[in-house]
C-alpha cells in the first residue's frame, strides 16, 4: 500500500511539473503580446492601420536613404529607420491580424505625414546633396505626422502595447524632427 501511495504522489508530482513546464513554454511562445483577446477600441484600430501604412513607407524611404545617401549621416539615419521601424511594423501587422482589421490598401485615406507615391518618385529622381536634404525634410514631415497620430492614440486609445508605441513616437517633435531639420540645413 505504501508503494501505491508513493507511486501516486510521484505521478502527481510529475504531472504537476510537466504542466508547469508546458505552461511556461506556452507563455514564452506567446511573447508579451496578449493577442486577440486584448481590449482595444476604434482609436487603437485606426492607429494600428494608419501607423502600419506609415511605417511601411518610412522603411522604404529609410532604405532609399541608406542606399543612396551621399552624406554618411543621411545613410546612417536611413539604416536607423529601417532597423527601428521594421520590428514596430511587425508588431502593428500582428495586432492588425489578431483583430482582423482591414489592411491599409492603396487608395485608402493617407495617414498623417505619409510620403506619397509622387513624393517618393521625386526623392528617387534626385541625387547628391539635393537628395540628402530632400529625404531628411520628407522624413521630418513624416515624423510630424506620425507624432500627431500617436497623440490621438494617447488621448483615447486603450490597448496598452499600442499606447507604449505611441508614447515612443510622440517624442519625435522634441528629439528626431529638430535633428533632421538641422542636418538638412547644414547640408546646404
Amino acid at each position: 500500500m505504501r508503494t501505491d501511495v508513493r507511486s501516486t504522489r510521484l505521478r502527481s508530482a510529475l504531472v504537476a511539473a510537466l504542466l508547469t513546464v508546458i505552461g511556461a513554454v506556452l507563455v514564452s511562445a506567446c511573447g508579451s503580446d496578449p493577442g486577440p483577446a486584448a481590449t482595444h477600441n476604434a482609436t487603437d484600430d485606426a492607429f494600428v492601420v494608419a501607423m502600419a501604412r506609415h511605417h511601411q513607407r518610412a522603411i522604404e524611404v529609410g532604405q532609399l536613404a541608406a542606399d543612396r545617401g551621399t552624406d554618411r549621416r543621411v545613410a546612417d539615419y536611413g539604416r536607423l529607420i529601417v532597423s527601428q521601424q521594421t520590428p514596430e511594423l511587425q508588431k502593428l501587422n500582428g495586432w492588425s491580424g489578431h483583430w482582423a482589421l482591414p489592411s491599409a490598401a492603396a487608395g485608402a485615406a493617407m495617414p498623417d505625414g505619409y510620403i506619397t507615391d509622387a513624393a517618393l518618385a521625386g526623392l528617387r529622381a534626385q541625387s547628391g546633396v539635393a537628395f540628402d536634404r530632400a529625404v531628411l525634410l520628407a522624413s521630418a514631415d513624416s515624423e510630424t505626422g506620425a507624432a500627431a497620430m500617436a497623440q490621438r492614440e494617447l488621448a483615447s486609445g486603450v490597448y496598452g502595447p499600442a499606447r507604449e508605441l505611441a508614447t515612443s513616437i510622440a517624442t519625435a517633435p522634441t528629439t528626431q524632427i529638430p535633428n533632421l531639420r538641422a542636418l538638412a540645413a547644414q547640408l546646404g
